[in-house]
C-alpha cells in the first residue's frame, strides 16, 4: 500500500494517530516538501494547518506533481494561487447555525452511504463542515458538495492537469468526523480510499506510473 502524506505544520491539528498510520497515511512537514519525492505517495492532503505563501514559492512542486498524474485532496481556506485553478476561498455569509451542506449526486465514491444530517451536525450541533465556498470551480470539475445557496464547497477537477485536484472549502474532513459514531465516521477511510482509486487511473493512464 503507498502512503499518502498529510501535510501541514507540526501543531496538534495536524498529528497522526496510529489508527492514521495503520492506514498508511504519514506526516509531512510543510517546510520539508522540497526536499522530497511526492512520487512517492499515492496522494497528499494539504491541511488547513499551512503557510500559504510557502507554498506559493514553492508551487513548481506541486505542478510538477500533478504534471506526472499526482492527486492532491486540498483542506485549505486557499486564498493565494499555489494550487492549479483553484479559486480563493471565501466566508458565506450564511451563519453556520442556519448553513446547510448538501450532498450533489455524483458518481465519485467520497460519500458514498452518507447522511447530509451527519456532516450538518455533530452532536446535535450545527455547522461544523465548512466556513466558506469557492467563488469558482474550474470547466468540467465535478462539485460534491454545496450549500443551500448552491456554492460549491467541494469538487473534485480531473481537468485542468494530468493529475486530480480535490478541493474542499475550509474543514478537515479527514479529522472532523473519525471518532463520530453515524455514517459520517466513514469518511475519513472513504477520502483515502478515493485517493488510492484517483491515483491507480492516473498511473493507467500513463501518469506516474511512467
Amino acid at each position: 500500500m503507498e502512503p499518502i502524506a498529510y501535510v501541514g505544520i507540526d501543531i496538534q491539528f495536524t498529528r497522526l494517530t496510529d489508527e492514521d498510520r495503520e492506514r498508511g497515511l504519514v506526516f509531512l512537514y510543510l517546510y520539508d516538501l522540497p526536499s522530497v519525492d511526492l512520487t512517492a505517495y499515492a496522494g497528499i492532503i494539504i491541511t488547513n494547518h499551512v503557510e500559504e505563501q510557502f507554498l506559493l514559492e514553492h508551487k513548481t512542486i506541486l505542478d510538477e506533481y500533478l504534471l506526472h498524474g499526482g492527486v492532491i485532496f486540498s483542506l485549505t481556506e486557499i486564498s493565494l494561487p499555489w494550487l492549479a485553478n483553484v479559486a480563493n476561498w471565501k466566508r458565506s455569509p450564511i451563519p453556520l447555525k442556519d448553513r446547510e451542506i448538501m450532498i450533489e449526486q455524483s458518481n465519485c465514491s467520497l460519500f458514498k452511504g452518507i447522511e447530509p444530517y451527519d456532516i450538518n451536525y455533530r452532536k446535535g450541533v450545527r455547522g461544523f463542515f465548512s466556513r466558506g465556498y469557492f467563488e469558482k470551480v474550474p470547466a468540467h470539475a465535478e462539485v460534491l458538495i454545496t450549500d443551500q445557496s448552491g456554492v460549491p464547497i467541494l469538487y473534485v477537477d480531473r481537468h485542468s492537469t494530468n493529475g486530480t485536484i480535490f478541493a474542499g472549502a475550509g474543514t478537515d474532513i479527514y479529522k472532523v468526523f473519525i471518532n463520530e459514531e453515524n455514517t459520517s465516521k466513514k469518511l475519513s477511510m472513504q477520502m483515502l480510499d478515493c485517493i488510492r482509486e484517483e491515483a491507480n487511473r492516473n498511473y493507467a493512464s500513463g501518469g506516474m506510473g511512467e
